[in-house]
């Protein structure tokens, strides 16, 4: 295990709880704003597109960084800052959970209680890996040529933006629930590969973002269904 991303660098000053939750909060906000921008597509749309990209693009580039930040402080599930860690990364009441992510291998901290579910959630998201990808990337290239078809001026039937606005509303409602739910059905399992942009999932902590998935997805299934069937 490498000491250096499971245990605080020693001599360094524990952070400030509030200015971590802050600024996580700040790099979340980038992904529903993208949303925002995909599928209410304020006019024009050329500049809706081509911001949600860049917003999509820079996004990677402060998260992965705050999540560096915060690795060796964090609870990974429940986002509380947690007790230093002595250089093996063990402190009273603390445990950590291996995560491959790429070529990557993170060691994350959970509170004593929070591995367990937080292992559930990356194994189940890892064996269901495909089916989830396709029910959120498919959609989302359906939807961004759609939006290109409309800031091009070119009407194009199989693309409409309207029903495939609605189709990914519907499509990642549904699959944003499965992966909420989906962690109940499975045995943990360490190291857990984790096939999503890991940086996002340290934001929040894992149990903030499965309420928002379960809550924003609902409604989401709702605009979908009244989009595709009751136009």
């Amino acid at each position: 295990m490498d000491p250096a991303i499971s245990a605080a660098p020693a001599g360094a000053s524990g952070p400030s709880p509030v200015r971590l939750t802050v600024a996580g909060v700040l790099l979340f906000l980038f992904i529903p704003l993208v949303l925002v921008l995909f599928v209410r597509h304020p006019a024009p749309v050329a500049l809706s597109l081509v911001a949600g990209v860049v917003l999509m693009i820079g996004h990677r580039r402060l998260a992965r960084p705050y999540m560096q930040r915060v690795l060796p402080w964090k609870c990974v599930w429940c986002n509380r800052v947690l007790p230093r860690a002595d250089a093996a990364g063990a402190a009273p009441g603390t445990e950590l959970l291996e995560l491959e992510a790429g070529k990557d291998v993170l060691y994350a901290r959970c509170c004593a209680a929070h591995r367990d579910p937080a292992a559930r959630f990356f194994t189940f998201l890892h064996s269901a890996r495909w089916p989830l990808r396709i029910g959120i990337f498919v959609p989302l290239l359906l939807l961004l040529a759609a939006l290109a078809a409309t800031a091009a001026g070119r009407a194009v039937p199989i693309v409409r933006l309207d029903a495939a606005t609605a189709l990914f509303q519907l499509a990642v409602g549904i699959t944003v629930n499965i992966a909420a739910l989906g962690s109940l059905l499975v045995r943990p399992k360490s190291p857990a590969a984790v096939p999503f942009p890991v940086h996002n999932f340290f934001l929040l902590g894992v149990r903030i973002l499965l309420w928002i998935f379960r809550l924003v997805g609902i409604w989401w299934i709702v605009r979908g269904v009244m989009g595709l069937f009751f136009r």
